[in-house]
């Protein structure tokens, strides 16, 4: 049975890969909201038609959604804070 006590066997860091594609996500994302322009879309394939179609059709909704996704971490951390105390 593992040591439950012991501090390093219960919080563990979360994988490099995951911090990365959420940083890249979060990169992405911001450059879709607040600088569109410099976004090379036909470089990026499908994803950048895709990013185009929602940035010419749905900014206000991604607008929101921008803000929700950081409004909700921000608060994921602040439980977090809350809860390992």
């Amino acid at each position: 049975m593992p040591d439950t006590g012991s501090g390093s066997t219960y919080f563990r860091r979360t994988s490099l890969f995951w911090m990365a594609v959420i940083t890249g996500s979060f990169g992405y994302f911001t450059l879709l909201m607040f600088w569109p322009q410099s976004v090379p879309y036909k470089s990026l394939g499908p994803w950048g038609s895709f990013s185009k179609y929602l940035v010419d059709h749905y900014h206000p909704q991604l607008y929101i959604g921008y803000w929700m996704a950081w409004a909700l971490h921000l608060a994921e951390a602040l439980y977090s804070i809350k809860l390992c105390r």
